[in-house]
């Protein structure tokens, strides 16, 4: 059956799913570190032009991790963004009547969306990229602990059987000989036992798993600039691709940054329309980022 979008089961949804869990990890610091790294790319990837009075942190909070947020008109403060609540909803079950509260407001505010207010959104479903984020801060936190367990690992004391004390103080000082660079580290020959020494480790990188976690890390965050929809250091070279295959991965990259763009700029429009050009918004990417298949010019890049 048809029904409003309903605000309060999703956000339910969204804050069940942080609940921790074995596999999905706990939210700890280093998740939050995260999080708020990732947040920070996502800001830099998107440029909001918005009135010199009003705070981009706030916008941007707004944007992004709500996902949508009103403009209203206050007798106190003129033209303000603000988040909301949903009055009732339009033939197609989007806000229609809203109303807004701020401690500095004398009174709620209360909008008819086209009369004198408008929502702002970057999905439509108006909610924001908090899921997406959490999801890659906490892939990002649990490879951060495997680098530091793993690297902590590295340097794990070698287990080293022997028979009597004198033995273990010779292994000893083997071991300290060959740790300061000796070339040469001679030892007592009972220490050996079908031609190798006990303490031998004939293959030292087996225990050393960083640089494959540092690049997991990096892979993560480029899957992370992908779902967003901009380019990044695509693992795989492209000479090592069709030209089809190279044209999907484009598009799949291309697509949310597409939506979100669309859905800003369009609102912003609204509210140009709405306050009678008093609030003159535009969103466009970074000139250090690319959409995939467009230019600054609107023209096509290219592949």
């Amino acid at each position: 059956m048809s029904r409003p979008l309903n605000y309060q089961h999703e956000a339910y949804l969204q804050s069940h799913n942080m609940i921790p869990y074995e596999v999905k990890g706990v939210e700890n610091a280093a998740m939050f570190h995260n999080r708020r790294y990732l947040y920070n790319i996502l800001y830099s990837v998107f440029d909001l032009g918005i009135p010199k009075q009003w705070k981009l942190g706030y916008v941007r909070f707004w944007t992004f991790h709500a996902g949508s947020y009103a403009v209203m008109y206050t007798r106190d403060y003129g033209w303000v963004p603000m988040p909301y609540a949903i009055e009732n909803t339009d033939y197609f079950f989007y806000p229609h009547k809203i109303s807004g509260m701020n401690s500095h407001l004398k009174r709620e505010v209360v909008g008819i969306c086209g009369i004198n207010c408008e929502i702002v959104y970057i999905l439509d479903d108006l909610f924001g990229l908090d899921a997406t984020v959490m999801e890659y801060a906490s892939r990002l936190s649990n490879l951060d602990k495997a680098f530091d367990v793993n690297v902590m690992n590295t340097s794990f004391s070698n287990f080293v059987p022997v028979e009597n004390d004198k033995q273990a103080q010779e292994v000893k000082r083997a071991y300290s000989r060959a740790t300061m660079g000796a070339p040469i580290v001679p030892v007592i020959k009972n220490l050996f036992r079908n031609g190798k020494p006990f303490y031998f480790n004939d293959n030292p990188k087996q225990n050393f798993a960083a640089n494959e976690l540092h690049q997991a890390r990096r892979g993560v965050v480029n899957d992370f600039l992908t779902e967003i929809g901009v380019r990044n250091a695509n693992y795989e070279k492209k000479e090592r691709l069709n030209s089809m295959e190279v044209s999907e991965n484009n598009d799949q990259t291309s697509a949310q940054a597409r939506v979100i763009l669309n859905n800003l700029n369009d609102c912003y429009e609204r509210v140009r329309e709405v306050t009678n050009g008093e609030i003159d918004m535009v969103a466009k990417l970074n000139y250090n980022y690319e959409l995939i298949g467009s230019d600054s010019e609107g023209g096509e890049s290219d592949a």
